[in-house]
């Protein structure tokens, strides 16, 4: 699908948005692609994002899907507007246990008010086998600047 960016600079805008977050500071959360409709975020595992049994939280799989398909939104807004989650599901597949937590997320489908977006979140183990655990839909509202 080809997007139409209406921001030139809307990696440098991210990555100021995300320099800004400091919960994703605190999980560790990165971004390793960012490109039109298209945006891919990692995490280091520790044992700070476990749950009891050891696995990956559920929260913290909804929160890397959730930024990944919130700024794959975000490239496709103007350089006044933001986006911000209004509907969003997560659907877990598989147990989350690895290495590295990565989301990839994308825009299905652009609009003026609201951008449908999907991420899908695997989990990497050492020797650097991927499987996906969860997949996430989304509807990212575009919001004025002075909201």
């Amino acid at each position: 699908m080809e997007f139409i960016v209406k921001n030139p600079a809307f990696r440098q805008t991210i990555i100021g948005h995300l320099e800004r977050q400091e919960f994703m500071k605190h999980i560790g959360c990165r971004l390793t692609a960012i490109e039109p409709g298209y945006v891919v975020a990692e995490i280091d595992l520790t044992k700070e994002h476990q749950q009891q049994l050891g696995l990956v939280h559920g929260g913290v799989t909804a929160t890397i899907a959730d930024v990944a398909a919130g700024f794959a939104g975000f490239t496709l807004v103007g350089p006044d507007e933001h986006t911000v989650t209004a509907e969003f599901k997560c659907s877990y597949f598989r147990k989350g246990r690895g290495r590295i937590l990565r989301a990839i997320g994308r825009v299905v489908k652009p609009g003026m008010a609201f951008h449908f977006c999907e991420a899908d979140v695997f989990c990497i183990d050492d020797q650097g086998n991927e499987e996906l655990i969860a997949r996430a839909t989304t509807t990212m509202a575009v919001i004025q600047e002075n909201y």
